[in-house]
């Protein structure tokens, strides 16, 4: 039986050739042996309409090294191109797809500096402004885009935007990590709910600064090194970060190295696609949605669901 490859896959491989970048195409896997990668295509299927779809062999005449599907073991990463991200956002996608393999412009984070709404105003925004440009950023380059009700903070670089995130206080009775924690202690806890950069620029550094940022803003005895993750803030208690990384995209290496631990994984998550917009919609979204909608638009939904996350915890304070 012969292996379709998807269609959208193709656009896809027009992208990497026209920036050179070596790769071989195994089913519906396409394999970067110089990068240990390895992105799986993900079509999303109507039950109307079958995917359309050139074989592998057609993919692989334009590929730039040979490669045996018995080498695709564990030491290759993966990470998973969906059709609907490719089709709702193709330009930033293919940026995204692209930084994975190399393609990207660095920008050092000590020449950085971070916005919050306490100082935005040194940085020419007013408040409703700087929210505005964080909404605005997060929902062009955030996979979920923006959160009301959170803290955010900007990354500029030369007056430029070039990362945004925002951060939450949760409610937690004891810590992800450490349950054995002295029930008498306090414990801070707070979510770190998104981080987003430009598709096509890797910031060194940017994520530990926006961190330490944060850290301070919390915790006003503490004095971080924006250069450094080894963060120790002084207040009475423990200090709780936790966050979660898209198994889409990573397995969350940028988490660990910034001290993060492992603390468990979610599973993954159902959603419909908007037919006009290949938009995702999440189940609480679904319910309110097709309550206004006829059987036959419903069934125009298709369904995909996507890798699940991983969680990571941070902790600091004097209890740990």
């Amino acid at each position: 039986m012969q292996i379709l490859f998807p269609s959208f896959g193709q656009e896809a491989l027009d992208v990497l050739n026209n920036s050179n970048i070596p790769y071989s195409v195994d089913g519906n896997a396409v394999l970067f042996p110089k990068h240990n990668l390895k992105m799986i295509l993900v079509p999303v299927v109507s039950q109307d309409f079958p995917p359309q779809g050139l074989s592998a062999d057609s993919a692989l005449e334009h590929a730039a090294s040979a490669h045996d599907s018995s080498e695709t073991d564990a030491s290759y990463e993966t990470f998973f191109l969906y059709e609907d991200r490719w089709r709702s956002s193709r330009t930033v996608t293919s940026q995204r797809m692209l930084s994975r393999l190399g393609v990207f412009r660095r920008v050092h984070a000590r020449l950085c500096k971070v916005v919050s709404i306490k100082n935005c105003k040194d940085f020419g925004f007013s408040p409703d402004l700087f929210r505005s440009k964080a909404k605005k950023f997060l929902d062009a380059f955030h996979t979920y885009g923006y959160l009301k009700d959170q803290t955010d903070y900007l990354l500029l670089y030369k007056e430029d935007i070039v990362a945004a995130a925002q951060f939450m206080k949760t409610y937690q009775p004891k810590s992800s990590i450490n349950p054995n924690q002295d029930k008498d202690s306090q414990l801070k806890s707070f979510e770190w709910t998104r981080y987003a950069s430009l598709p096509d620029v890797r910031i060194a550094g940017g994520m530990g600064k926006v961190l330490n940022q944060f850290l301070s803003d919390i915790d006003k005895h503490s004095s971080p090194n924006a250069e450094s993750t080894n963060v120790k803030p002084q207040a009475h208690g423990t200090i709780e970060v936790m966050s979660y990384s898209d198994n889409e995209w990573s397995n969350g290496d940028a988490y660990r190295k910034l001290g993060f631990k492992l603390a468990g994984t979610m599973e993954p998550v159902t959603y419909r696609i908007d037919p006009k917009t290949w938009k995702r919609i999440n189940p609480r979204q679904w319910a309110a949605l097709k309550t206004r909608l006829t059987d036959k638009e419903a069934e125009s939904y298709t369904t995909i669901q996507n890798q699940g996350s991983r969680k990571w915890v941070l902790l600091f304070g004097d209890d740990i």
